[in-house]
């Protein structure tokens, strides 16, 4: 599903990779005592699921957002055909 706003975010996003990119890089030469830090398997696990449940639950929330803005949509539509129907019905001519 395709939001609003994912293009920004995926180009801010991809613009952070290849930054952090540069810096990991460059760190030990401007920083003479940077060591790069070791992430364990359980860490890197950890954050994984911390971003599927993130994601999940923004999916979630954004599929019942949809689910009441079309369910308000559809008494909307409602509405406006029984006011039109009452429109034609006051403006029609009366019975003979």
């Amino acid at each position: 599903m395709r939001f609003p706003n994912d293009t920004a975010f995926h180009m801010k996003m991809a613009a952070l990779v290849i930054v952090s990119l540069f810096v990991e890089h460059n760190a030990p030469r401007w920083l003479p005592n940077w060591s790069a830090p070791q992430i364990g398997v359980i860490t890197f696990v950890l954050g994984l699921a911390w971003v599927t449940l993130f994601a999940a639950h923004h999916a979630n929330a954004t599929q019942e957002r949809i689910r009441v803005l079309e369910d308000r949509l559809e008494r909307t539509n409602q509405l406006a055909e029984m006011l039109a129907d009452e429109t034609r019905q006051r403006r029609s001519l009366p019975p003979m």
